[in-house]
């Protein structure tokens, strides 16, 4: 079957028309100045596997690269950034990933968590003293938000701020903060309270690097993203001015959504940039590699699984694409959208990287081939900004509560009604084979639960199939056909898997699993090693009294 066979030509005119372009032709110049620049600088000036095995960029490379303009992609020109719109910054960001993942990651967090509230909540006089700054990589800024016993849930944080005559004192501790040791500028929530300790609400602060009681921990020994440093902070009677305030007391999770909403569009131009060279890189093993039937590009099962891979890069691109769109235009963004750009785009991104890894076979395995790292690397993107599975709960729990967004979305926006009432259709037979109400609260709960995931990754899905079609309507090129029948595809097996009640809701309960984990004990023993490594303790004899 043709995919001519599978989407027909829309009858629809007009409303498909292409979306009206938000035209920066000085950005887009910038921008490509930029990325030539990022392609020249990976040939000569960058040695990923040495970064990797080192656990450390080279020095060299931020100062390089910030005076390129990489990290100020949306700072203002009168503050020296390139001030690029959202489209173009999110292209330059796919182009630093395939040079490197961990510097794209180091320019995508700085940009995107670290320079967005400044931007945004900062007043005039932080921007002219700090922006400048940043925007040359003179320093680099992130976000402290995460601690050991609160990560996505930002209410739960324990860090205080407390009001003195001045100012505040902030106490409290914070763990993996990207670029927590290296970063001059930190954008740091906290929870404050008056004078009389009656709290006052999230707030955040804009705290220099190297201030008194603002101590970087150890870094994290990770999988992948080895030369992207994540530290602990702890914070003991840190003292900061009223000043240090961005935006009013209160308006701290107004200052973390801007982070995370800009993170999610930067990181899903960075996947678009590894899905790409992952492709390009197995594409040129497959054209090449010589198998009993011929090439490897040849065989019908690689081609079905290379024409996935691409299909899921082009669903990904239109997805980062679209939000640019909606951020260039001044269109507010919905929560849920946001979402789907950070769940699809890195769960795909991962799924690219691994069938990349399997269709390279042996030489996929080997830690000289490139594509190993990007497999590492890209791990992380799933549980960075907020891992795929506390997001997809979260934004199914948002939409069986009010539908609205979803349903003005891909109704109204992408003209997909049938798409929508499949969507309905499938939420109202979960909910209808949901086990009975009697079996306790603790599984009523994690009914909820399951309910909520199953309900988020339907919306994502929905929301890209609705999308790539609308997009293949509007553009009628074979590979936006093509992706729009593979996206089709992907959300009718996730209905089919959601209509078998007995499958979803059907598990195990806490106590029996604690109880037979436990029994592993016995099985295999409870082995945890203790030969001591290297000795980097100074000697007491050497250090302070």
């Amino acid at each position: 079957m043709t995919v001519e066979q599978v989407l027909p030509p829309s009858p629809l005119t007009g409303e498909h028309d292409a979306l009206p372009a938000v035209a920066d032709t000085g950005s887009a110049a910038r921008a490509e100045r930029l990325m030539s620049f990022l392609r020249q600088y990976a040939e000569g000036r960058v040695n990923s596997a040495l970064m990797d095995d080192r656990r450390s960029v080279t020095p060299a490379a931020i100062l390089d690269l910030g005076k390129a303009g990489l990290f100020g992609l949306q700072v203002a020109q009168k503050y020296g950034g390139l001030e690029l719109s959202h489209a173009d910054a999110y292209r330059v960001i796919a182009q630093a990933a395939v040079m490197d993942t961990n510097l794209a990651l180091i320019a995508g967090v700085h940009n995107a968590i670290g320079v967005t509230p400044i931007r945004v909540f900062g007043d005039d006089r932080t921007k002219a003293m700090v922006l400048p700054e940043i925007a040359r990589g003179r320093s680099l800024a992130t976000l402290a938000v995460s601690e050991p016993g609160a990560g996505s849930n930002v209410q739960g944080i324990t860090t205080t701020a407390t009001a003195v005559p001045g100012g505040y004192v902030v106490n409290g501790r914070k763990c993996w903060i990207s670029l927590g040791a290296w970063a001059g500028h930190v954008n740091l929530l906290a929870k404050t309270t008056d004078e009389q300790g009656r709290p006052t609400g999230l707030s955040a602060f804009l705290v220099e690097g190297h201030s008194d009681g603002f101590v970087p921990g150890p870094e994290a020994v990770t999988l992948g993203m080895k030369a992207f440093p994540q530290n602990r902070i702890d914070i003991t009677n840190l003292r900061l001015p009223s000043e240090a305030l961005l935006g009013a007391e209160g308006q701290g999770m107004a200052v973390a959504q801007s982070a995370f909403y800009g993170g999610r569009g930067m990181l899903g131009g960075a996947c678009v940039g590894v899905m790409k060279r992952c492709l390009q890189l197995t594409g040129r093993f497959a054209a090449r590699r010589h198998v009993a039937t011929g090439t490897l590009l040849h065989n019908g099962r690689v081609q079905q699984i290379l024409s996935e891979c691409v299909a899921a890069t082009r669903a990904v691109e239109i997805l980062v694409q679209q939000v640019a769109h909606d951020l260039d235009s001044g269109r507010e963004v919905s929560p849920e959208l946001y979402s789907a750009c950070k769940i699809l785009a890195t769960e795909l991104a991962f799924r690219v990287a691994d069938w990349s890894v399997q269709l390279l076979g042996g030489r996929g395995y080997l830690d000289t081939n490139v594509i190993g790292q990007l497999f590492r690397d890209i791990r992380l993107l799933r549980i960075f900004e907020g891992a795929t599975e506390t997001l997809t709960v979260y934004m199914g729990s948002v939409i069986s509560k009010e539908p609205r967004n979803l349903i003005e979305l891909v109704s109204g926006r992408y003209r997909a009604v049938g798409t929508m009432e499949l969507l309905g259709k499938t939420y109202d037979r979960l909910v209808a084979g949901l086990p009975a109400a009697d079996r306790g609260l603790r599984a009523a709960l994690r009914d909820k639960h399951i309910l909520a995931s199953i309900t988020g990754e339907l919306a994502c899905w929905g929301l890209l199939s609705a999308m790539t079609e609308y997009t293949a309507h509007r553009t009628g090129t074979e590979l936006d056909r093509y992706t729009a029948f593979w996206a089709g595809r992907q959300l009718h097996d996730r209905v089919q898997q959601a209509g078998d009640a007995k499958r979803q809701f059907e598990v195990l309960d806490a106590a029996f699993l604690s109880e037979r984990i436990a029994e592993y004990a016995t099985e295999i023993g409870d082995v945890q090693q203790s030969l001591a490594g290297e000795d980097r303790q100074l000697d007491v004899l050497l250090s302070r009294p």
